[in-house]
C-alpha cells in the first residue's frame, strides 16, 4: 500500500524548516559526493575506456533515478524520501538496496529490439540536453551529446537506462524545474504527488507520453504502449517486492542470509526467529475426511 500524500506547500512538501535544512545540507553532500560514485562506478575497471565511463554514467543516472522511484514506493528515512515530502523513522526501500534491485530487474525484464531502443533513447534524451552527467574523470558531459555518443558504438541499451530516461522526461514535464536541483536524475528531485503524476501518465499513455518518445511507427505503436504500462506496472511491483525481499543479504553460493533483511523489519516478520509453523488447524467441518461423506 502506498503512503498518503501529504498536503501541498510552497516549499518541498512535507518538510518543516528543519527537515528542510536538513534534506538542503543532505543534498548538498549528495552533489559533493557523485565525483566518488563515479570513481566507485569504474572500480572494477583499472582503465575504463570512454564507452565505459559514458555506460557507467548512465548507470549510475538510471540507479539515482529509480532510488527516487524506491522511495515513492515505500519510504524511509534516506534524503530521497525526506526530499519528497513522505518518508518514515523506519528503513525503507533503499535501505534494502533496492535501487539496485530495480535496474537488475529491468535489465533483465523485456529488453526492446535495439533499432526502437535506439530511437527511443534518443528521443528521450531530446528533453535532457540541459543535465550534465560527471564522467568520472573531472568533467561533465551533456546527457544528449553523452547519449549520442554511446549510441553510435553500441548497439542497444539496457532497459533500466531507457526507464530512467522516460522516468526524466516525464519529470521535466510534469515539473520542468526539476532540471536543476539535489540528486542526478529530475524524477528524484520531485515531490511524492508530481512522482504520482508521472506513474500516472504512465499507466494511461497520452499525448504527454508519446511526445517525450517521439515519431513511433503504426506498426509499433501498440507495442511501445504495451511496454510502457508494462514498466508502469512492474516499477512498483519490483519497488514493493525488492524492498521486502531477502535478495540484498542472500548469499547465492549457501542460501543462506548475511543479515536480518530490511522487509522482515519493517514487516515485523519473524521478531522471535525462524518460524516453523502454529498448530492453528482445527479440523474439518463436522469432522468430514472427503468430498464422498458430505
Amino acid at each position: 500500500m502506498l503512503p498518503h500524500s501529504p498536503p501541498p506547500t510552497n516549499t518541498p512538501p512535507g518538510l518543516s524548516r528543519r527537515r528542510f535544512t536538513s534534506s538542503a545540507i543532505g543534498a548538498a553532500c549528495t552533489a559533493a559526493t557523485l565525483p566518488v560514485l563515479a570513481d566507485a562506478a569504474f572500480a572494477q575497471t583499472s582503465n575504463p575506456s570512454r564507452i565505459e565511463r559514458l555506460q557507467a554514467m548512465f548507470n549510475l543516472l538510471a540507479r539515482d533515478t529509480l532510488a527516487g522511484a524506491s522511495a515513492f514506493a515505500v519510504p524511509g528515512p534516506d534524503l530521497y524520501s525526506v526530499w519528497q515530502g513522505v518518508s518514515t523513522f523506519e528503513r525503507g526501500g533503499l535501505a534494502a538496496r533496492n535501487d539496485a534491485f530495480l535496474v537488475f530487474m529491468f535489465d533483465n525484464y523485456l529488453p526492446l529490439p535495439p533499432p526502437l531502443g535506439g530511437s527511443l533513447a534518443t528521443a528521450l534524451g531530446n528533453p535532457l540536453r540541459g543535465l550534465s552527467l560527471p564522467l568520472g574523470d573531472g568533467t561533465t558531459l551533456n546527457l544528449g551529446s553523452a547519449l549520442t555518443e554511446l549510441l553510435n558504438s553500441v548497439d542497444s541499451l539496457p532497459l533500466a537506462t531507457l526507464v530512467a530516461l522516460l522516468l526524466n522526461a516525464l519529470a521535466l514535464t510534469v515539473q520542468p524545474a526539476s532540471l536543476v536541483g539535489p540528486f542526478l536524475s529530475p524524477f528524484s528531485r520531485l515531490s511524492w504527488q508530481h512522482k504520482a503524476r508521472v506513474l500516472e501518465l504512465l499507466e494511461n499513455p497520452g499525448p504527454e507520453v508519446m511526445q517525450v518518445m517521439g515519431p513511433i511507427p503504426d506498426p509499433l505503436l501498440k507495442t511501445v504502449i504495451g511496454y510502457v504500462q508494462l514498466i508502469a506496472v512492474g516499477l512498483l511491483a519490483f519497488a514493493g517486492f525488492g524492498s521486502y525481499s531477502e535478495w540484498s543479504v542472500i548469499d547465492p553460493s549457501t542460501r543462506t542470509l548475511r543479515s536480518r533483511p530490511v522487509g522482515w523489519s519493517i514487516s515485523k516478520y519473524q521478531p522471535n526467529g525462524p518460524v516453523e509453523g502454529w498448530n492453528e488447524f482445527k479440523g474439518y467441518y463436522q469432522n468430514r475426511r472427503s468430498a464422498s461423506d458430505a
